[in-house]
């Protein structure tokens, strides 16, 4: 993520009139520099204050500080400038949720999902509103939890299905239940499967906050003329994590422990892709 950013940065720095800012500034967001990421965002909107994925991320970015008032405000914006807007209609549909207007919210998660009849993300939040109590009070914006990376991820997902129910794509594979996994461009579990700390799955989880890596990864390749992106590598403080497109609409998260060097990491990637890709093709995918 740091390359990216410097990549972003030197892109704004030639061109500061350059619309890539909003990528900045949410990739800055998604790496907790949220104060950086506002400064950028609003730099961004005084050149182009009717910018509505400006204004979406300014709102997630509210959002992220406690700031429902203001993030309501950048996505009302959005809303005004482009009505259809999908990050602007599931977040202004999580401030409402955390207000307690499930109602609203529900209104305006049908909206989006009438506009983009394939935003899986939309469809499981407006499946969690339409569960959700309509008689319990709204959680106080102080006591409740910090948002999600995207607002449109509300409380409560579905329970995953269990990896062993999964095909198994991966069979004989080191981790091929629980440092594997296999998803699609949705936030939707295809096969394989991630553990937490404490060994519970968590795919569902990583695939939805994961699904929209390729679409960020192709914009930013797109920006900088790169072409179409191959492989996305993160060194964490406990294991090492590759990332790769599998075909058209599909991705492949791979884990292994820091002590395993990163190149090796990659070619067990490379393995798990492969099979992947066999294993799709094999289903007409």
């Amino acid at each position: 993520m740091a390359d990216d950013i410097r990549a972003l940065s030197d892109v704004l720095a030639r061109d500061p009139a350059s619309l890539v800012y909003a990528d900045l500034a949410e990739a800055l967001r998604r790496r907790g520099d949220v104060e950086q990421a506002l400064g950028v965002a609003q730099r961004g909107l005084a050149r182009h204050p009717d910018h509505a994925d400006g204004l979406d991320c300014v709102g997630r970015i509210h959002a992220d500080r406690g700031d429902l008032a203001q993030a309501r405000d950048a996505w009302a914006h959005a809303l005004a400038v482009a009505p259809t807007h999908a990050g602007a209609l599931k977040g202004m549909a999580f401030a409402l949720f955390r207000e307690g207007d499930r109602g609203g919210a529900e209104t305006l998660l049908e909206r989006a999902l009438a506009a983009h009849p394939e935003d899986e993300a939309a469809r499981r939040a407006l499946e969690t509103v339409r569960r959700s109590e309509v008689g319990a009070p709204a959680p106080a914006a102080d006591a409740a939890p910090a948002p999600p990376a995207s607002p449109a991820a509300l409380p409560a997902a579905p329970e995953p299905a269990p990896a062993a129910e999964r095909p198994p794509v991966f069979r004989g594979m080191e981790g091929a239940s629980a440092d594997i996994l296999l998803f699609d461009d949705r936030g939707l579990v295809v096969a394989g499967g991630v553990a937490g700390p404490q060994g519970a799955d968590v795919s569902e989880l990583a695939a939805a906050a994961l699904a929209g890596v390729s679409g960020e990864a192709g914009r930013t390749a797109q920006y900088l003329s790169l072409g179409p992106w191959g492989t996305i590598v993160a060194e964490a403080e406990r294991a090492n994590l590759v990332l790769a497109p599998v075909g058209a609409g599909a991705l492949l998260l791979v884990r292994r422990d820091r002590s395993m060097p990163v190149g090796l990491t990659v070619r067990i990637a490379e393995r798990a892709q492969g099979a992947a890709r066999a294993w799709l093709e094999r289903q007409g995918a």
